[in-house]
């Protein structure tokens, strides 16, 4: 009995210390990967404040291309075929420090008849110029633009956004549209005209 007993202590202290090996070496290959990046990594410049333009208005689908050629980054909007009615859009020059920024909107209405908004804002750090009096939802937002957003809602809408390298963009509807909000923003695509 006593050699069982020596034994199975010895197996014990040859399983620990392989245990411990392989743990230490996962230890070691994990602080590899997780090690920081060197400080003179390469950042994002800032993206350049643009010079005042006019503002250009829109009341018809088809004239939706010169307001996406006129536009600095890709522009958020339906795809052809989403089932919904395109209403007016706009593009204006936005004030931010030193210069100005743009916000491209477009109002579109579902089958029903519910409005929904969409903005495309340059530039991409522009979160000043999105509307306040909301707040963060417990929800999460859906993909927007190929990224996650950030849901924020009030009594009596909902909006998400999600900012991108290039832009801000942002889908507002109405409180009675949150439960389709995440199928309706499967039919958003960032367009832009080839120059």
């Amino acid at each position: 009995m006593g050699g069982w007993k020596k034994i199975a202590n010895v197996l014990l202290k040859v399983l620990a210390g392989a245990l411990s090996v392989i743990l230490m070496f996962m230890a070691g290959f994990l602080l590899v990967l997780a090690q920081p990046r060197p400080d003179d990594a390469e950042k994002a410049e800032p993206q350049p404040l643009l010079a005042a333009s006019p503002a250009l208005d829109i009341s018809r689908e088809t004239e939706l291309r010169s307001l996406v050629a006129g536009f600095p980054v890709p522009v958020l909007s339906f795809m052809s075929g989403s089932g919904m009615a395109f209403v007016s859009g706009t593009s204006a020059d936005a004030s931010l420090d030193g210069g100005f920024g743009r916000v491209a909107t477009l109002n579109w209405q579902t089958a029903d008849g519910e409005p929904m908004r969409l903005q495309s804002i340059y530039p991409a750090s522009a979160l000043s110029l999105l509307d306040s009096g909301l707040h963060f939802s417990t929800i999460l937002g859906p993909t927007l633009a190929g990224v996650e957003s950030v849901r924020m809602e009030n009594s009596e809408i909902v909006r998400i956004h999600a900012a991108t390298d290039a832009g801000l963009y942002v889908v507002t509807i109405p409180k009675s549209l949150a439960p389709k909000l995440s199928s309706l923003c499967r039919s958003l695509q960032l367009f832009s005209v080839r120059q």
